[in-house]
């Protein structure tokens, strides 16, 4: 074998330095720092969150549900059939996509009738119409009128292998909550089951003025849940942005049930400050466990008295045990 001479010596040295320290800056830890987050006091009393901290935070990787949490972002998943997770809003909408999609859900409503054999309303009934649509010519209209809830609820997907699944739909808001209001707590896609009471939450709330993305529970005194609690979204670099008006967004979401973790991206990118663990979320001191999840329902639910309007629509709602994306 030839000999290396000095100038390469030289040049490979410093390339394993750099290599070295650069896998050596996170103390071995692919975790940023998170976001805000929040205890309520009771059950959706109205009071403003308390600040919990700063915690930890899920890596912001694209692979599948098994993928390695200290694995390489990525576009495509070749482990969810070569899944396009493209951030790209160019690539979201058009035609609707559920037939030739092969997810174990989906539904963009293009029928213009609530298909009961898989969804059942509660509260205030949705209706279809084509006012707004994100894909095809239909979305699931809903409107409510002060505090209460709006909602469709699916059980048939469940459950799911290692009782996990990925959730995606497209939506629209064109009220929420506002002055003269001035802290409200929403959810607008929730999931429950067996072995832990209460929901487990992707909502939002308006404090400062603002509207922000949340995540949490409602595990209230349950000894197997860690409370009432919202964590605000707190992306990107602890400047996040409101909850958008009168514009179609793309919301995925992650319940994992076998270890206890949740994850929520939006328009394709994950928002890392909203991700929680069994230790890592804004809830009291007990563990936050999943239910054996049993079903999952879209739509919206507000809690504080409110005589105001509330209107939002929902399209292409998907269901999976893998990621799916915003382009599927």
């Amino acid at each position: 074998m030839r000999a290396l001479g000095l100038p390469a010596v030289a040049l490979l040295s410093a390339l394993a330095a750099a290599a070295a320290g650069a896998c050596g800056s996170n103390g071995g830890s692919s975790n940023p720092p998170g976001g805000q987050g929040g205890q309520e006091a009771g059950a959706d009393t109205g009071a403003p969150l308390m600040e919990a901290g700063a915690a930890d935070a899920a890596p912001a990787q694209d692979g599948g549900i098994d993928a390695p949490t200290d694995g390489p972002a990525g576009v495509v998943d070749a482990s969810d059939g070569g899944r396009d997770f493209s951030n790209d809003p160019g690539k979201f909408f058009g035609s609707s996509r559920c037939a030739q999609s092969g997810l174990q859900l989906c539904d963009g409503f293009e029928t213009g009738t609530l298909d009961t054999t898989t969804w059942s309303a509660s509260g205030t009934m949705p209706v279809v119409d084509g006012v707004q649509h994100a894909r095809g010519s239909k979305a699931l209209h809903i409107t409510q009128h002060g505090n209460g809830l709006s909602y469709i609820k699916e059980t048939k997907t469940f459950p799911e292998p290692k009782n996990t699944y990925w959730g995606r739909a497209f939506v629209y808001f064109n009220q929420l909550p506002a002055a003269p209001m001035t802290y409200a707590h929403w959810t607008f896609i929730a999931a429950s089951g067996t072995g832990a009471s209460g929901e487990i939450r992707v909502s939002g709330q308006l404090q400062n003025g603002r509207n922000l993305f949340g995540v949490g529970t409602d595990t209230g005194t349950n000894p197997n849940g860690s409370g009432d609690w919202t964590n605000s979204d707190n992306d990107p670099s602890g400047m996040p942005k409101a909850v958008p008006l009168q514009q179609w967004a793309c919301i995925e979401w992650m319940h994992k049930g076998d270890t206890n973790e949740t994850r929520f991206y939006w328009d394709a990118v994950e928002h890392p400050s909203l991700y929680t663990s069994a230790t890592m979320h804004g809830g009291n001191s007990n563990p936050y466990i999943l239910p054996q999840f049993t079903n999952a329902w879209i739509g919206w639910q507000e809690y504080q008295s409110s005589t105001e309007t509330f209107e939002m629509w929902v399209d292409e709602v998907a269901i999976d045990p893998s990621r799916i994306g915003c382009v599927l």
